[in-house]
């Protein structure tokens, strides 16, 4: 079962994921760990994943581009969980739905209703998982995007992952102690309720 961790930068999702991998290999739970990339585009240009400090700072791709990127990622996506992935829990860190509230980032050129189209069509998480902090927060831990663009992240994920049934809104701005706590609370009650179709 997948576990999605939404937010954005500065939000705390490494250090935070981290915390959870450990509770979790103490708690025996079978749990693997996964940054955000089409692998098959990546392995293809023979790069590796690495962290993002510029995330507005390429042009977006021409519309084919774009989506011939996003169907080779819901395919990647829906053979990993037939067929690769090992684990019993498996933790996201960002999922294909950022592409919805950050499109720049992923320099994604077509129009967004087709994006969000594709997204109806990946695989869905156990639960959706948002660390969530006021903007001038975030801004304090990372600049990597204007106050601004900050601002309207915040609102567009808050707005996203309130759509979702299964959610959860942790508030990052507490000690990372305190964070790591609500989360694994929230992912093993999550995990205790079984297995669930598509999760």
């Amino acid at each position: 079962m997948r576990f999605v961790f939404l937010g954005p930068d500065g939000a705390g999702k490494s250090s935070v994921i981290a915390g959870l991998m450990a509770s979790l290999s103490s708690a025996g739970i079978d749990a693997g760990m996964r940054h955000l990339k089409p692998r098959m585009v990546a392995t293809l240009r023979g790069q590796q994943v690495t962290i993002v400090t510029d995330p507005h700072g390429k042009p977006p791709r021409g519309a084919f581009a774009s989506m011939v990127k996003i169907g080779i990622w819901l395919g990647e996506e829906w053979y990993a969980r037939w067929f690769t992935e090992k684990n019993d829990v498996l933790v996201c860190d960002r999922y294909y739905h950022d592409l919805l509230v950050d499109p720049v980032r992923y320099r994604f050129g077509a129009p967004i209703w087709l994006a969000r189209l594709f997204g109806k069509f990946m695989p869905q998480p156990r639960l959706w998982i948002l660390l969530n902090a006021p903007p001038e927060v975030l801004q304090a831990r990372k600049q990597e995007v204007t106050p601004e663009e900050t601002a309207r992240q915040c609102a567009a994920y808050l707005h996203f992952v309130q759509t979702q049934r299964r959610h959860v809104i942790v508030d990052a701005s507490q000690p990372l102690e305190r964070v790591i706590a609500d989360v694994t609370d929230a992912v093993t009650a999550a995990i205790a309720l079984g297995p669930i179709s598509n999760g």
